[in-house]
């Protein structure tokens, strides 16, 4: 019998930092455009993004950001 050890590296996605966001919104955006986000998926990324924009709106009105609609 013979052991064999072996290291194996898994990658973990780091949670986003503010700094990341507008680069993950821009991509969102253009996979919406290029049709790589699928209308069957639409539904689902409506519920997702509909507490951001409320969340957004509320600090928003709070610090004098531009507001979105």
């Amino acid at each position: 019998m013979q052991v064999v050890e072996r290291r194996v590296q898994v990658r973990v996605p780091l949670e986003p930092s503010r700094r990341d966001w507008p680069t993950l919104l821009g991509e969102l955006t253009r996979q919406l455009d290029d049709g790589r986000i699928y209308d069957r998926d639409l539904p689902g990324l409506s519920r997702a993004l509909q507490p951001v924009l409320e969340a957004y709106r509320r600090r928003a009105c709070r610090t004098g950001a531009p507001d979105v609609r």
